[in-house]
This record gives structure tokens, C-alpha cells and sequence, in this order.
């Protein structure tokens, strides 16, 4: 599996330092995506918190690699279940 190699984005390993800096977001932003509803206002509201999640952790100093909202999720959701 080579196909990945070289491009800054994907499937770098998160570092320990990146986990922190994304539980402690996660904490700001808890009430509103680990809300149980799913009408249409509250995926909105979840996805939009999210962004924001995203937009502050590429934000800081010591985070190197870029990641998405959707690589980010995908980072807790694991996270949650460990």
C-alpha cells in the first residue's frame, strides 16, 4: 500500500499531542454532537460544530498535519469506543 505515501493530508497516524487537542475541542462542543436527535436542524447544528472543531484544531501551532471534519469524526467516534 504505497498509493498514500507523500500526500500531507490522509492517513498519517494521529500523535498523542493530536488526540488531546481534539478531546479537549470535543469537550467545548460535547452537548451539541453527542445530541441524539437526527431531524434535520440537529445534523445541521452537528456538522456545523464539527467544521468548527476542524477549523480550530488545524488552527493550532503544534498540529502539522491538516485534517477534515470527516477524518475528525471518524477519529472520535474511535476514540469513544476504546
Amino acid at each position: 500500500m504505497e498509493a498514500g505515501k507523500g500526500m500531507k493530508m490522509d492517513k498519517k497516524a494521529y500523535t498523542e499531542k493530536e488526540k488531546l487537542v481534539l478531546v479537549s475541542l470535543v469537550k467545548e462542543y460535547g452537548a451539541c454532537i453527542e445530541n441524539k436527535k437526527t431531524d434535520g436542524t440537529s445534523i445541521q447544528e452537528k456538522q456545523n460544530a464539527w467544521e468548527k472543531i476542524a477549523s480550530y484544531y488545524n488552527a493550532q501551532p503544534d498540529i502539522n498535519i491538516h485534517r477534515t471534519s470527516k477524518q475528525l469524526k471518524k477519529l472520535w467516534d474511535n476514540l469513544k469506543q476504546r
